[in-house]
């Protein structure tokens, strides 16, 4: 990463140098945009943005995204296991600091920031026309999309790394090299661009060619997830406090104030926070121009009733006529921005044979048949699921589909429907899938929440929230089976069995038990499953985190630490 900087600042460097000294070049360049010019409108600042969200649909991105919080996990076995490759050195925590995979997921979030920063150091360079209260709010938009983007990739950073360094918005030569932050700056950083997004963007876009953008309800789940990766299960924090907080407004509808959910603990004035974040500013309100004046005793729009547990889309249909497949097809083409979505990756398929990065309508393609990348066993499933009904959606390797596709691959294996794509959906070319995939459900919230509920003495009402995610799910088959109560333990298992079931094979498996704590238990476990003894390796208090690439550390010589133990 700071390779890729130094040589885009010494290059642009370079050329200025030239045309410096040569009179016959030393011309006005006429109709070229310059990083002066690029961003003084917001159709180039929406394009600027475009390339931000462009990461999270990148082949690098999604192969790190599956490889790391799912391919790592105890929910699923490899067809890439063996220590001769670089996955399967990561897999059996047999990596050096040199893995490929690190490398790559290092590089390919830092370039989502990078472009973020862009954005967020170009802003106040957009020129508007008008005062009128839509244009601010276009803007502030944007803003507000960027600071949540770069919050995201940050975040998948810190629970990669630790701390790694903050890079500044405007890149320079002599900013190439940057320390590491600790983790709690880091995610003091995360946390502030969050706030500030939440109380920027809309609770929904009115647009239809605007759904995917991240909203009010995103910056808020994120930001909950932030705070339950910093608290520690069975230890009084604020961080889980703060949860409660924003469960209570997100899944009960409470009100909350633009000032309690920006939390400005660094006294910035009001109406300077305003101004910076593009809210339009009360001298021009107060001059006579148009609009609304935002107070930071204002409550802000009620979220709960913008998501739903049921599994019905975006206009509050049913899915697939609210039968037993109905739970899946939220994860289907018909499922795209449903009640449950907050947040997904938008992927279009183009139709005209192009793949990879050139199209970006790969989807969650892992269904090929012969092209098996991850997989499970009855044993896998009966531990994950036991009799639960979630269960039935994974085929066995000669089985028949909901849609009458036959399916082989390979003995004993299972695979989650989750990754399939129904026959009326699949592309017109092999790899150019058009499904989005989900990176934030409301039944993450309403979890979130019951554990947070549960962690600060709440138990009543944590099992209340817990039940309503279980009620949901026994819509499918008419079950009346639910969680039970009981001490502080017994219901925070409950809740991390309900995740378990409820996320499985959604990339985040492996970053959730490493949260909680119980990786050591669970590998040492996992590494009894097969001949291998994937897990056995696994290092308590260093491999909760992977190292630093080695080039980075190499480049840096010596100013970016490495994580102990590597």
């Amino acid at each position: 990463m700071i390779m890729k900087i130094f040589y885009t600042v010494l290059g642009v460097t370079c050329f200025i140098f030239l045309i410096s000294c040569n009179d016959f070049l030393d011309k006005e360049v006429l109709a070229n945009a310059t990083d002066k010019t690029y961003y003084d409108t917001q159709y180039k600042m929406q394009s600027a943005l475009d390339a931000v969200y462009d990461v999270l649909q990148s082949d690098q991105f999604n192969e790190t995204e599956w490889r790391f919080g799912e391919a790592m996990s105890d929910n699923v076995f490899g067809t890439d296991e063996g220590l001769s490759s670089q996955m399967g050195q990561l897999v059996n925590f047999r990596f050096n600091t040199s893995n490929t995979w690190i490398l790559s997921r290092w590089n390919i979030n830092y370039k989502g920031i990078h472009r973020a920063n862009q954005v967020i150091h170009n802003i106040n360079r957009v020129r508007i026309s008008t005062n009128d209260y839509s244009a601010y709010q276009t803007i502030r938009y944007i803003y507000g999309q960027a600071k949540f983007l770069r919050a995201f990739y940050y975040f998948n950073l810190v629970k990669t790394f630790g701390g790694v360094p903050i890079r500044p918005e405007e890149e320079s030569v002599e900013a190439l090299v940057v320390p590491r932050s600790t983790k709690e700056e880091c995610y003091a950083y995360i946390e502030k661009d969050l706030r500030e997004a939440a109380i920027m963007l809309p609770v929904v876009y009115s647009n239809v060619t605007e759904y995917g953008k991240a909203t009010r309800g995103a910056a808020v789940a994120l930001l909950m997830k932030v705070l339950m990766y910093e608290a520690k299960p069975g230890i009084t924090s604020d961080k889980w406090e703060q949860i409660v907080e924003l469960g209570k407004y997100f899944v009960d509808g409470a009100q909350m104030t633009y000032a309690q959910m920006v939390r400005n603990e660094n006294s910035e004035g009001w109406e300077s926070l305003r101004e910076r974040l593009w809210f339009k500013p009360k001298r021009l309100i107060d001059a006579g121009a148009t609009g609304e004046y935002e107070s930071p005793d204002d409550q802000l729009t009620a979220l709960n009733n913008a998501y739903s547990l049921a599994y019905q889309d975006y206009y509050g249909q049913s899915l697939h006529n609210g039968d037993k497949w109905s739970y899946l097809f939220q994860f289907y083409t018909d499922g795209e921005f449903c009640k449950g979505s907050i947040f997904e990756v938008v992927f279009k398929e183009s139709a005209d044979g192009s793949v990879g990065d050139a199209n970006e309508g790969a989807g969650l393609e892992f269904f090929d048949v012969g092209n098996v990348k991850m997989y499970m066993t009855d044993k896998l499933l009966s531990d994950i699921f036991n009799t639960d009904v979630r269960k039935d959606y994974t085929i066995h390797h000669q089985g028949t589909t909901f849609d009458g596709e036959i399916w082989q691959g390979g003995e004993g294996r299972y695979v989650s429907l989750k990754w399939y794509t129904p026959k009326k959906d699949k592309p017109k070319y092999a790899g150019d899938n058009g499904k989005n995939r989900r990176i934030l459900r409301f039944a993450d919230v309403v979890l979130m929440y019951a554990e947070a509920l549960n962690e600060c003495g709440d138990r009543e009402v944590a099992l209340a929230n817990l039940n309503k995610c279980k009620s949901q799910v026994n819509t499918i088959n008419g079950s009346t089976k639910l969680y039970v109560a009981g001490g502080y333990g017994f219901l925070r298992d409950q809740i991390w069995q309900e995740r378990r079931m409820e996320f499985a094979f959604e990339w985040d498996r492996f970053f959730d038990i490493i949260r909680q704590g119980r990786a050591v238990s669970i590998f040492r476990t996992f590494a009894g499953y097969t001949a291998t003894r994937r897990g056995a390796y696994f290092r308590e208090k260093v491999n909760e985190i992977f190292p630093i690439p080695q080039t980075e550390i190499d480049i840096s010589n010596g100013v970016v630490e490495q994580n102990p133990g590597y």
